[in-house]
């Protein structure tokens, strides 16, 4: 029965959103499904309401990040932040390296402040305008955006998932960091050149005259003002210092209103904004440069809300209890990272959010590796890789709507797919190699 309800759960989720519906609804479907196999599973409504609403509670944190990012994203496209970037790189980077410069300054900016919604708010909506104004490919764009808030985001001394992941496993963060640097080498260099080559593949035949032209329109519309890269330069510089990324935010988020003060808002336009995006007059900036706001988190904050309930409900029912025997079974034949992948791609799909796959893996895959180190390892080059892949996770699509990049960007987010890739190869080749040497028909061994 608890494969059953699990694969309906996935197959609706499937249907749902091939057919373009929003993912809350299969999100609402899959909730009763789960609350209707506890209920005939002997458990109370009462009790699986009460552990559901605990659960969903945990998302408090999370959702207060939100609310500072939808505010943050409105007010540094209203006090021209991301316009005085935009015209500022615009001569530094051409629309061939448009998309290596976004992989890596979304790479350098989320190992800096460790979170891939706060690196998408800020630098990710930077690049999507820029590649925007420069007629860059925006799918392989949107792809380098996506793999470098993840960068940091996986390996970041101050990233949640990290901390989230040594929390879990009981290890220490430093041996956590120097394995995800050393696993993670091969698909950093070859997502580089993949990057460089398709930029170069991909570039538009003739974009310094409409890029020049977009410079100039963001120029007439906002001006050119150094001091509205003040909140850029507290989102950047000051998490350096040890303070924490909310209260960066919220510092941001302040310096951003001052700037739009000094440039004739009014307070009513400040609460606009803020609540509702950022809206341009002129059509053509209103391309590039709407969006933001409270509004824009309302669905991403529903999804965490019903997707975290289901942890109260898998702990209450022990649905994914009958689950571990299959992934034994897994770990057994083909090893403990095929078993994670195994589990952590169903739960990235169940979870639609990276916290819950992380959870969720750890939980039904504790028992297959022996060593937490390993285990660690295993989840960073695994649920935490694979979440964003999901493309109706808001680990992906909330990163795509920041970005302005189409939703079928995942499939360029090329350091994702090869971090699990190469981590797949590398300990199946370690493990047939330790299955020789310890095999009574090795020379070696015999002759010993």
């Amino acid at each position: 029965m608890e494969l059953f309800v699990i694969g309906a759960f996935c197959l609706q989720l499937i249907v749902f959103v091939a057919l373009g519906v929003n993912v809350l609804v299969p999100l609402v479907v899959g909730f009763a499904l789960f609350f209707a196999y506890g209920v005939l599973t002997g458990h109370g409504p009462r009790e699986l309401a009460r552990e559901a609403a605990i659960s969903a509670k945990c998302a408090l944190g999370v959702l207060e990040s939100f609310v500072l990012i939808g505010i943050l994203t409105a007010l540094w496209r209203a006090d021209g932040t991301i316009s005085q970037i935009v015209v500022m790189t615009t001569p530094l980077v051409s629309p061939a390296a448009a998309p290596l410069a976004a992989f890596l300054l979304c790479g350098l900016v989320s190992y800096l402040i460790g979170t891939s919604f706060g690196t998408a708010a800020t630098m990710g909506v930077v690049c999507g305008t820029l590649a925007a104004s420069m007629g860059a490919s925006a799918l392989l764009t949107g792809g380098a955006v996506l793999s470098g808030c993840y960068f940091g985001d996986r390996c970041s001394p101050v990233s949640s998932s990290a901390l989230l992941v040594r929390s879990v496993t009981g290890t220490d963060m430093r041996g956590n960091l120097l394995a995800m640097m050393r696993t993670a080498a091969v698909p950093l260099a070859v997502s580089v050149a993949v990057y460089a080559l398709l930029g170069l593949v991909l570039r538009p035949a003739d974009s310094a005259g409409a890029t020049a032209g977009v410079a100039d329109m963001l120029v007439g519309a906002f001006g050119y003002n150094l001091w509205a890269l003040l909140p850029a330069a507290i989102i950047f510089v000051l998490p350096l210092t040890g303070l924490g990324m909310k209260r960066c935010m919220g510092l941001s988020c302040a310096a951003a209103a001052i700037v739009c003060l000094s440039r004739g808002a009014s307070l009513v336009d400040l609460g606009r904004w803020a609540a509702l995006g950022y809206a341009a007059q002129d059509a053509d900036v209103a391309a590039l440069m709407n969006g933001g706001g409270l509004s824009s988190m309302v669905n991403v904050s529903l999804v965490v809300c019903i997707s975290s309930s289901y942890a109260g409900l898998f702990n209450a029912t022990g649905l994914v209890e009958g689950v571990q025997r299959f992934v034994d079974r897994v770990a057994r034949r083909f090893g403990a990272f095929a078993a994670v992948l195994a589990v952590g791609i169903p739960a990235s799909m169940i979870a639609c959010n990276q916290t819950l796959a992380i959870m969720l893996t750890n939980q039904l895959c504790g028992g297959s590796e022996d060593d937490p180190r390993k285990l660690a390892i295993d989840l960073e080059n695994g649920p935490v890789v694979i979440s964003p892949l999901i493309p109706w996770s808001i680990a992906c699509s909330t990163i795509m709507a920041f970005a302005g990049a189409p939703d079928s960007s995942w499939m360029a987010a090329f350091y994702l797919w090869l971090i699990p890739v190469w981590h797949l190869f590398t300990t199946s080749r370690a493990r047939k190699a330790n299955f020789f040497q310890k095999s009574p028909c090795n020379p070696a061994k015999a002759s010993v």
